[in-house]
């Protein structure tokens, strides 16, 4: 078990500023950065063993990513970020005129233009509101038809840091034979994920958040069911039984979630990202929520005390790693970014207020000092 002072002595930018934006972009770890340099280094000696190293790290990472959301690894594909994945469901299924997609209206783009794509087809994409920022199960209930096919949804939701119940959205979905895809990248690396007990059919997750891995890296999960439905838009070498017999051009497909992968891969983000996701696991994911939640729970009472407040309040069992707030006086909320990154505080702006996304190495003297920051400039 990596502890919290291990963990946090991995990043350098813990000495530097307060970096409180993972629902952005993580920074990489010392070990990420190392792991990388050694491919380098293998590719920089013109080494006979490069395609060989980089094969290997490739399947350490499949096999990580499938402990993370409890999956097979032989569901998994390397992808190299969520919207490639997400593009893979729609345009691999088999879609008619009057067919009915649901999205929530503050998706991020990520889950709504692979979708509104298929408009030309004929099918009609429906977006739902929530003025309490709360993505239900009621909320999609109601807004089913007989020519419903797909539902997606964020895990979490990037604006507001909503939890979305994926079990229970699943749930409905499985009752009217409607396919159930989950944009993953607001949770998995920070929140516990098990795609087979929340009953998720397509999952696509980047990996430069809170698996704090390098741009470019990322996985689609895909059930086999649903995988027997999806035809290849795209196809490549890599997806097929044997990728190195380059004559054969009559040989199957990859009987697994490997035949989305299609030719030479970012082997440098891949083994940057196995390194990062090894990790995480050598922390475990339920113990980095809790260490978050109390960060973000200590944020939350300290507020009080200060001119600024929370946009939104949900209950336990709808909170994640994610927290907007807001001066009182939203006007100012601009000033008071730009006063918090001079200082030295890493966070977003986003929408109407102030987002912060603490992981696993952020500590709660850097959360009381971001308070005292917020107290001067109130």
């Amino acid at each position: 078990m990596i502890t919290h002072e291990q963990f946090r002595s991995y990043f350098d930018v813990a000495d530097k500023r307060i970096y409180l934006n993972h629902a952005a972009y993580a920074p990489l770890s010392t070990p990420v950065v190392q792991a990388m340099d050694g491919y380098f280094e293998h590719r920089r000696q013109g080494s006979p063993l490069t395609w060989s190293i980089a094969e290997s790290h490739r399947e350490g990472l499949r096999k990580n990513y499938g402990q993370l959301i409890n999956a097979p690894a032989e569901r998994v594909a390397m992808m190299a970020n969520t919207v490639t994945g997400i593009n893979i469901l729609a345009t691999g299924l088999d879609w008619r005129s009057g067919d009915h997609i649901l999205l929530y209206a503050a998706e991020f783009p990520a889950n709504v233009m692979p979708f509104l794509n298929l408009q030309e087809k004929g099918v009609e994409v429906e977006f739902l509101e929530a003025g309490d920022g709360r993505v239900t199960p009621d909320l999609f209930a109601a807004a089913i038809r007989p020519a419903t096919r797909l539902i997606s949804v964020s895990s979490v939701q990037y604006l507001t840091g909503y939890r979305s119940d994926l079990k229970s959205i699943s749930e409905l979905c499985h009752a009217h034979q409607i396919i159930f895809s989950v944009d993953a990248i607001q949770s998995v690396g920070v929140i516990p994920t098990d795609v087979l007990e929340m009953g998720i059919d397509f999952m696509s997750v980047g990996g430069h958040k809170w698996m704090m891995s390098p741009l470019g890296s990322g996985f689609l999960y895909v059930t086999e069911e649903l995988q027997s439905r999806l035809k290849l838009t795209y196809r490549g070498y890599m997806g097929h039984v044997n990728p190195v017999d380059y004559g054969n051009f009559d040989q199957e497909l990859s009987p697994d979630a490997r035949r989305y992968e299609l030719g030479a891969f970012n082997a440098p983000s891949i083994v940057g990202a196995e390194q990062a996701t090894e990790l995480l696991l050598g922390c475990d994911p339920a113990h980095i929520f809790r260490h978050v939640r109390r960060l973000l729970n200590q944020f939350e009472e300290g507020l009080a005390e200060i001119p600024f407040e929370l946009i939104h309040d949900f209950s336990e069992a709808e909170v994640s790693g994610i927290c907007l707030f807001s001066h009182t006086n939203s006007q100012r909320n601009e000033a008071v970014y730009e006063a918090l990154t001079t200082a030295g505080v890493n966070l977003s702006l986003r929408g109407a207020g102030l987002r912060i996304a603490p992981h696993y190495y952020n500590t709660v003297e850097e959360i009381t000092a971001l308070l005292s920051l917020l107290k001067k400039l109130g």
